[in-house]
């Protein structure tokens, strides 16, 4: 999975214009492996976690996927309210659970993982893990805190710890020749729908203590609704991003049509005034395709 590394990460450079992390391809090794050991596949399963999105160039042939139907590559594993820097690396057990690697900044490599329920209330959060290893660690201890290490289900998870155990000097391997995040520890403003992006010093106030008085005003369309959209357009233009990035985004998540253009216009012209436009050309592409019945996207070409 090293060796297929250079030729993902090219790709992924190229379609999304972000760096993908080798812990990626550390977590694609633990997969291949898992599949030769009946017991350690059985953990994997009851856990529910398998790869999706980026991950699945690591798979055999994997480069030779396509987007089905002339789809952009980037809609793969992209929820409707996902948010332009969540990226899906891996699929989770119910409820339309993903993770995903998050980009506060497309120059940088991701800060963390995040995930999101797609089918449930479909908010952006994260535990701060720094790798998916680290993600399929957690679950196993809260199985373990449920039902305790000795039961039927902690005996069916030892032997895929085992292999997380020794994965985990490869996976270290990797963070030390990626690096870290320069946006990595830094203090964000607590999100109302999601993870909130790290912003330079000088972006403007994003107000997320105003958020769910927003949200609840969009909702019902309230009277304020245009005078808080219009607020975000004359900081965007005088170059103070932040305000705008947090309406954007909120609009983003409830949805609705009447806001669809002026959530997108807000979400692109922040991400433009910071310099990051893998983020932009994302939202952009996702907006096109918002409506999609299915976002498993990749597929083989016929003939191949």
């Amino acid at each position: 999975m090293l060796g297929r590394f250079p030729a993902v990460a090219q790709r992924v450079r190229r379609i999304y214009g972000l760096r993908l992390p080798r812990h990626v391809a550390v977590f694609a090794a633990l997969w291949a492996s898992v599949q030769h050991d009946p017991a350690e596949r059985a953990a994997l399963d009851y856990l529910g976690l398998r790869p999706w999105g980026v991950s699945d160039y690591f798979g055999d042939g994997g480069l030779e996927l396509a987007g089905r139907d002339g789809l952009d590559e980037r809609l793969h594993g992209r929820f409707r309210r996902d948010p332009a820097e969540f990226v899906t690396v891996m699929s989770g057990d119910t409820d339309g659970l993903h993770f995903g690697l998050w980009y506060d900044d497309p120059a940088e490599p991701p800060t963390f993982i995040a995930h999101n329920y797609a089918r449930d209330s479909a908010e952006t959060w994260t535990d701060g893990f720094s790798t998916l290893l680290d993600e399929m660690h957690w679950h196993i201890g809260r199985v373990f805190a449920d039902y305790g290490q000795d039961g039927e289900e902690g005996t069916l998870l030892q032997p895929l710890l085992g292999a997380l155990e020794w994965f985990a000097a490869p996976t270290q391997q990797a963070l030390a020749v990626d690096g870290t995040s320069r946006w990595a520890g830094v203090d964000r403003p607590a999100g109302s729908v999601s993870v909130f992006p790290v912003l330079p010093q000088g972006s403007g106030d994003p107000r997320v203590a105003q958020a769910r008085e927003r949200l609840a005003g969009f909702q019902i369309g309230s009277s304020e609704a245009a005078g808080w959209i219009a607020d975000a357009e004359r900081e965007l233009a005088a170059g103070l991003p932040a305000y705008a990035l947090a309406v954007g985004g909120e609009l983003h998540w409830l949805d609705r049509d009447e806001y669809r253009r002026a959530g997108l216009d807000l979400l692109v012209g922040a991400y433009r005034a910071l310099g990051r436009d893998a983020l932009a050309e994302i939202a952009e592409v996702h907006a096109t395709h918002r409506d999609l019945p299915r976002v498993d996207v990749l597929a083989r070409s016929e003939g191949r």
